[in-house]
C-alpha cells in the first residue's frame, strides 16, 4: 500500500491564479504610488480689447481680457480688476474679482464694463490672475 502523495491538478490551477494576481496587484499599487502628479497652472492675461457692451448695462465701455494657462496643469485663475482713479470696473458676476476655470493651454475671455465716475474718459482697466 504505497500511495504516491501528488497534488490534484486544481491545486495546481489555483496557485498560478494567486501568483498572477500577486503580481497584478503590485504592478498596479507600483503604478498609482509613482505616478506623476499634475503640473503647476499659471497664467497670461492679454491687453484688453475693446468690446460691444451687454444691452440692458449702463456703462461707457467693455473690454474683454484673454486669459490662458501656460502651466501644464488644471488651474482655477482667481481674477482682479483695477480701474483708473475716476473710473469703475467689474466683471459680469458685479464684482472686482472673479474665478476662471483653465486647463493646460486653454484660453478664455473675460469681459469687464467700465463706467466712468464723474468723468467722460474711460481708459481699459488691468487684470491681473494669480492661482486660486
Amino acid at each position: 500500500m504505497n500511495r504516491r502523495a501528488r497534488a490534484p491538478g486544481p491545486y495546481y490551477v489555483a496557485l498560478a491564479v494567486l501568483i498572477a494576481g500577486l503580481v497584478t496587484g503590485l504592478a498596479l499599487f507600483l503604478l498609482l504610488a509613482t505616478r506623476p502628479t499634475g503640473g503647476a497652472a499659471s497664467y497670461r492675461v492679454r491687453l484688453p480689447v475693446p468690446d460691444d457692451c451687454p444691452i440692458g448695462r449702463h456703462t461707457t465701455d467693455c473690454y474683454r481680457f484673454d486669459i490662458t494657462n501656460t502651466g501644464d496643469g488644471v488651474g482655477v485663475a482667481t481674477c482682479t480688476v483695477t480701474a483708473d482713479p475716476g473710473t469703475r470696473a467689474l466683471f459680469p458676476n458685479g464684482n472686482p474679482v472673479t474665478n476662471v476655470l483653465l486647463s493646460a493651454g486653454e484660453t478664455r475671455g473675460v469681459f469687464v464694463s467700465v463706467t466712468g465716475q464723474g468723468s467722460d474718459t474711460v481708459t481699459p482697466p488691468r487684470v491681473a490672475c494669480t492661482d486660486a
